[in-house]
C-alpha cells in the first residue's frame, strides 16, 4: 500500500512540475508598440488555450499594458491582490481604482489607499520587433 501511495505521489508532482515548467517559457502576444500610448496604462485581455485533463480550456486575464520607453513596456495584472475584483485606469486621478472596497494603487501598481494588501502583480513583457508578449 506504501508502494502504491509513492508512485502515485511522484507521478502527480512530476505533472505539476512539468505544467509548471511549461508554462514559464510560454508567450502570449498582447499587442503591438504602435498600438500603445506611451505612459498611459492600457487594458488588454489575453486569451489563453490550455489543457485541463482531457479538455481544452480557454482562460481570460486582464492586464495593463504602460509603454515606458521606445521599446520598453511594463505590465500589471488587473486584479486587485483584496479580493480579486478588476481595476480600472482613472485617468483623471491617474490611480488604479477598484470598484469594490475602495483600493487605490498609483501607475506603478504599489497602493495608496484601502485595503489590498500587496501591489498590482507584475507581469513579464518582451517586445519582439513590434509585438508586445506576455509571459503566459
Amino acid at each position: 500500500m506504501t508502494v502504491i501511495g509513492g508512485v502515485l505521489a511522484i507521478l502527480g508532482g512530476g505533472a505539476v512540475l512539468s505544467s509548471t515548467v511549461r508554462r514559464q517559457d510560454e508567450w502570449v502576444s498582447a499587442t503591438t508598440l504602435l498600438d500603445l500610448p506611451e505612459h498611459e496604462p492600457t487594458p488588454v485581455t489575453l486569451t489563453m488555450r490550455r489543457l485541463d485533463g482531457f479538455r481544452e480550456v480557454i482562460d481570460r486575464r486582464t492586464i495593463f499594458l504602460v509603454k515606458t520607453g521606445e521599446s520598453d513596456v511594463a505590465a500589471f495584472n488587473a486584479t486587485c491582490t483584496h479580493l480579486g475584483c478588476l481595476v480600472a485606469w482613472d485617468a483623471d486621478g491617474q490611480v488604479f481604482k477598484c470598484p469594490c472596497h475602495g483600493g487605490v494603487y498609483d501607475r506603478t501598481g504599489a497602493v495608496k489607499e484601502g485595503p489590498p494588501p500587496a501591489p498590482l502583480a507584475k507581469v513579464v513583457t518582451r517586445v519582439d520587433g513590434n509585438r508586445v508578449l506576455v509571459q503566459a
